[in-house]
C-alpha cells in the first residue's frame, strides 16, 4: 500500500495563490473604499458645523455666511424701498391731486374758470377753516366737498394754504374778530399782505331746521324742498333734504380772492331813502367779483364821497328832489377831474318822476313811460295759463361794444321783461362834449304800449320796430382822457335774480362785464352752483358682475398662480 503524497506540485499550488492574492486586494479596495465614504462624511459634517479654530474657538463658514448676508441685505433694501416710495406717494398727494371725481355732477371738481384764476393770484393767502378737519368732514357730504374743494385751491397753487383751527382752542387767533363775526364752521379768506380778509357763513343748519333760504357758502333751497316735500307727503313718499343743498364755494371763495388781493378796491354805492326797488341780487354778482358794495342816503350827506367808484340808482319809486340830484352832478363832475359813474334803472312800477327826467334830458336821454311789447313770437318766452306768450317779456339783443365783452355773440340769451324804452334826445347821439353808444335794444316786432290809462290803445295800428333798452351817455376829458359816464337801463328786471340765474341767459355776464371794463378790470368769473342730488358712483348690474368677477376671482387667481409659479421655480434650483 503506498503512502499518500500530502506535498502538491508547483503548478496546483500557482492557481491557489493566485485566488489568495486576489481576495486580499479585494480586501484592501473594499477598506479603502469604506475610509474614502468616511473621508466624505466627515469633511460634510465639517463643512455643515463650524470647525475649531488653533486657540479653541469656532471657524465662520464663509459661505453659510455670504447667503446670510445677502438675505438681510435684501430684507434691508425692500424695506427701504418700501420706505421711500411711501413718501414719494405722500410728496406727490401734497403737490398734485391724486383722486379721482367718481361723482356724476363733479362736486368734488374745480372748474376750468376756478383753477384758472387760481394760477394766477400772486399773493400768499391763508384758508381757515374754523373746525378741526375730522370734525368739519364729519357733518355730512356738503362739508366733505367743500373740504376736498379747499384742498384743491390749495393744490392748484402753492401760494394758497389751508388751516384748520377750533375757535376755543385758538383765543389769540378769536380775538381777531368782532364778537359775533365767526362761529364754527365759518371759512376765513385772508391776505396777511393787504390786511385784508373775508368771512364766509355756514348757515345750513338753521335754514334747514327753520324752513329758510341759507346764505353761506353752502346753500338750502327751501322753496323748492318745500313743493317737492308736500308732492312727496300726499303721495306716501320719502324725501331726501340734501337733494335741494347746493354748494356755492367755488364762487364765494373765488369772490373772497379777488376781494383780498386787488390792489384797488372798486367801490360801489347803492342809494337808499327813495324806495328803491331790491337790488340785492346785482349787489351779490358785484360782491362775488370782487367789488366793495356799500349804500349811501343822498339825504345825510352833504356830498357823495369822491373816493367812489360807482354809484347805482336802482329804481327809485319817489323822485329824487333837486338838491340831491345836484350833489350826483357835482359827483360826476368830480372837479372837473371826471372819471366817475352812474348807473340808473328804470322800471314800470315807478311812477312818473320829472326831477328824474330833467337829469337824464342834460346827458341826451329820457325814459319813455311805456313799456317795449313784442309782437314776434319767435321772441317770446313766458307763458301765461292759457299758455299763451306774455308780449312784454321777451328776449333782448346786446350790442356789439366793448361793454359786453364776450356776452356779445356767446350764443346765450337775453332776457327781459317791462322793459321802458331809452329815448336818445339828440340827433347821431351826441351833443356837445357828450357823446352816447347804444348797449342794448329790443328786436325787430317790438312796439310800445303806453303806461297811463290809455282805453284807445290799437295794436294794429301800433308803430312797430326797434326800441333801446340800453343807452351809455359819457363825456372825455380833453386831458387826461379819464371819462365819466351816465348808463341808463329800461327795466330793473335785468338785474334781478330770476334772469341773472337762467344758465342759459347771459344777464349777469353782461353787467359784469360792462362794470369790470369801465374800471379796467378783467372780465368777472361766474361758477354754477354744485347740488348732491347725484353724487354716487352709478353702474349697470353687468357692471357690477364684471367688477365683481375681476376682483373676487381674477385677481386672487393670478395671485394664487404666480405664488405657485415662484414656489416651484425655487423648489427646482
Amino acid at each position: 500500500m503506498s503512502k499518500k503524497n500530502n506535498n502538491k506540485p508547483e503548478a496546483a499550488k500557482k492557481p491557489i495563490e493566485a485566488a489568495q492574492e486576489r481576495d486580499t486586494v479585494g480586501a484592501v479596495d473594499l477598506a479603502e473604499a469604506v475610509a474614502e465614504q468616511e473621508q466624505a462624511a466627515q469633511t460634510a459634517a465639517e463643512k455643515a458645523e463650524p470647525k475649531s479654530d488653533k486657540k479653541g474657538g469656532f471657524r465662520i463658514n464663509t459661505r453659510n455666511l455670504k447667503h446670510g448676508t445677502m438675505s438681510v441685505v435684501l430684507t434691508i433694501v425692500f424695506i427701504a424701498a418700501v420706505v421711500v416710495f411711501n413718501v414719494i406717494v405722500g410728496i406727490v398727494s401734497d403737490r398734485f391731486d391724486t383722486n379721482v371725481d367718481l361723482t356724476t355732477s363733479g362736486v368734488y371738481t374745480l372748474e376750468e374758470v376756478t383753477e384758472e384764476y387760481l394760477r394766477g393770484v400772486e399773493k400768499d393767502i391763508t384758508i381757515t377753516v374754523l373746525n378741526s378737519e375730522s370734525n368739519y368732514e364729519a357733518l355730512g357730504d356738503p362739508y366733505k366737498q367743500v373740504n376736498e374743494i379747499l384742498k384743491k385751491m390749495q393744490l392748484a397753487n402753492p401760494q394758497i394754504r389751508v388751516e384748520y383751527k377750533v375757535l376755543n382752542q385758538n383765543p389769540e387767533y378769536a380775538s381777531k374778530f368782532a364778537t359775533g363775526e365767526v362761529a364754527a364752521n365759518y371759512i376765513v379768506v385772508e391776505c396777511e399782505s393787504m390786511n385784508r380778509r373775508k368771512v364766509l357763513k355756514d348757515d345750513l343748519a338753521q335754514a334747514m331746521n327753520y324752513g329758510s333760504e341759507s346764505e353761506g357758502y353752502i346753500t338750502f333751497d327751501f322753496d323748492s324742498y318745500y313743493e317737492a316735500y308736500m308732492a312727496a307727503y300726499y303721495a306716501g313718499e320719502s324725501l331726501n333734504a340734501y337733494d335741494y343743498v347746493y354748494s356755492n364755494i367755488e364762487q364765494d371763495v373765488i369772490s373772497a380772492l379777488m376781494y383780498c388781493t386787488n390792489d384797488e378796491l372798486v367801490r360801489v354805492a347803492f342809494t337808499e331813502g327813495y324806495e328803491e326797488i331790491d337790488s340785492s341780487a346785482l349787489q351779490e354778482l358785484l360782491s362775488d367779483n370782487g367789488y366793495q358794495v356799500e349804500t349811501i342816503n343822498l339825504m345825510q350827506v352833504t356830498e357823495i364821497d369822491p373816493e367812489i367808484d360807482f354809484v347805482v340808482m336802482f329804481a327809485p319809486k319817489v323822485d329824487v328832489d333837486n338838491d340831491n340830484l345836484t350833489k350826483l352832478d357835482k359827483y360826476l363832475d368830480n372837479g372837473g377831474a371826471f372819471g366817475k359813474n352812474l348807473i340808473y334803472f328804470a322800471s314800470e312800477t315807478q311812477p312818473q318822476t320829472p326831477n328824474i327826467e330833467s337829469f337824464l334830458n342834460e346827458w341826451g336821454l329820457s325814459v319813455d313811460y311805456s313799456v317795449v311789447m313784442q309782437s314776434d313770437s319767435n321772441y317770446y318766452y313766458v307763458y301765461d295759463e292759457a299758455s299763451m306768450y306774455i308780449p312784454h317779456s321777451h328776449l333782448q339783443q346786446i350790442c356789439d361794444t366793448k361793454y359786453a365783452g364776450s356776452a356779445y355773440g356767446d350764443g346765450k340769451y337775453t332776457y327781459g321783461a317791462y322793459m321802458r324804452p331809452v329815448i336818445q334826445l339828440w340827433n347821431e347821439g351826441a351833443q356837445g362834449n357828450i357823446s352816447q353808444e347804444i348797449l342794448m335794444k329790443s328786436y325787430d316786432g317790438a312796439f310800445l304800449y303806453p303806461l297811463t290809462e290809455d282805453n284807445d290803445f290799437n295794436l294794429e295800428s301800433a308803430e312797430k320796430g326797434v326800441y333801446n333798452d340800453a343807452v351809455m351817455a359819457y363825456k372825455v376829458h380833453s386831458k387826461t382822457q379819464e371819462i365819466t359816464r351816465l348808463a341808463v337801463f329800461g327795466s330793473d328786471m335785468l338785474a334781478n335774480s330770476y334772469f341773472m340765474g337762467l344758465t342759459n341767459g347771459n344777464n349777469s355776464k353782461f353787467l359784469i362785464n360792462m362794470f369790470n371794463h369801465i374800471c379796467g378790470k378783467e372780465e368777472g368769473i361766474t361758477i354754477t352752483p354744485k347740488t348732491f342730488t347725484t353724487t354716487g358712483f352709478d353702474m349697470t348690474a353687468q357692471q357690477a358682475d364684471t367688477l365683481a368677477i375681476v376682483l373676487c376671482i381674477v385677481i386672487p387667481v393670478l395671485v394664487i398662480a404666480a405664488g405657485i409659479v415662484i414656489w416651484v421655480r425655487r423648489r427646482h434650483r
